[in-house]
């Protein structure tokens, strides 16, 4: 049996053992998932983030892509994962938003994990295929109240903020929008370019390249001011509809709830310091990203907020997913 003595001795040295390994971390290599299709909105920005952060950490940062249920599938990974910082999140501001349209989610997005750095503004555009006989949101509007079946839209996915924005569209100006949903940005490309479907409000660094080669049109930024990075793209109201702003998408890193805050500080620190430096910055310009890090100090109560708004505006479109 234990003495009194040994008892206290062993219950003290595991707080010095943990201190002990937080302050090795990152010891091995650490898993970033993003919940989202290859080549998507996330995983643009997720790439040149963790090739930094490794060369920064000497251990690798190794992306696992987790597409599904709209980001749930990977966001249930780590919310299930250790609190140790060895499994990480790479998401958008959709995390609070999609399960507020489940009937039975399987985390809170909020108590079931650590924020750490809100990293960047992923600018989200309303596009055309260039056939489509519309110059601004306006003129988009119009037109499918003349169409009798509605305009299909795609976006990267049912619950996503690119969805909340069809449907608050459709909500403040009566336009006849029917939403088809993909699993990723990428994958909604192909019907979009191919013209098959005529509108999309996805990624602005999934769509750049076909807006730069001329096979899309871009109508309007769904943010509050215009993209730094390429300001030629108007806002809502610069399109023609007032009164209709939507929240900036963001995009940054999450870890499960409890993680210590020395591995939230180290790793906070690091993805700030690689944001810094010309290999992502340029790799984030050219995908369309604005590189505006939010420490996790600031980055907690932020999350609460965004929740809080994603709540008000889904019970105002009645959004839910079937």
């Amino acid at each position: 049996m234990f003495s009194r003595r040994a008892f206290l001795a062993v219950g003290a040295a595991c707080p010095l053992a943990a201190r002990a390994q937080q302050s090795d971390y990152p010891a091995k290599a650490i898993r970033l998932v993003v919940p989202y299709s290859a080549g998507g909105i996330v995983d643009n920005f997720a790439r040149p983030l963790a090739q930094q952060m490794s060369e920064q950490l000497g251990q690798q940062v190794v992306i696992e892509n987790r597409a599904g249920a709209s980001g749930m599938v990977g966001a249930s990974v780590v919310a299930a994962a250790p609190a140790d910082g060895y499994t990480l999140l790479c998401t958008t501001s959709s995390h609070y938003l999609t399960p507020l349209l489940t009937k039975s989610p399987t985390y809170d997005p909020v108590k079931d994990f650590t924020p750490i750095v809100l990293a960047a503004r992923a600018p989200v555009v309303v596009v055309v295929h260039v056939s489509l006989p519309v110059g601004n949101l306006a003129e988009l509007v119009a037109l499918s109240k003349k169409t009798p079946q509605g305009l299909d839209y795609v976006t990267a996915g049912t619950g996503t903020q690119q969805h909340l924005t069809g449907e608050m569209i459709a909500l403040r100006t009566q336009a006849n929008l029917v939403h088809v949903a993909y699993k990723g940005g990428s994958q909604a490309l192909t019907d979009l370019v191919g013209g098959r479907i005529n509108v999309g409000i996805l990624g602005l660094s999934t769509v750049l390249p076909f807006i730069q080669a001329g096979k899309l049109k871009a109508l309007a930024v769904t943010d509050s001011h215009r993209s730094a990075s390429y300001p030629d793209i108007p806002t809502f109201g610069e399109s023609g509809i007032q009164g209709l702003v939507m929240p900036d998408t963001s995009v940054g890193l999450l870890g499960p709830a409890g993680l210590p805050a020395p591995v939230v500080s180290r790793i906070d620190t690091e993805a700030r310091k690689a944001m810094e430096t010309p290999m992502v910055r340029s790799a984030l310009k050219a995908a369309g990203y604005e590189a505006t890090p939010v420490p996790a100090s600031e980055f907690g109560p932020l999350s609460a907020k965004i929740y809080a708004m994603y709540q008000r505006m889904t019970k105002e479109a009645n959004l839910k997913i079937d």
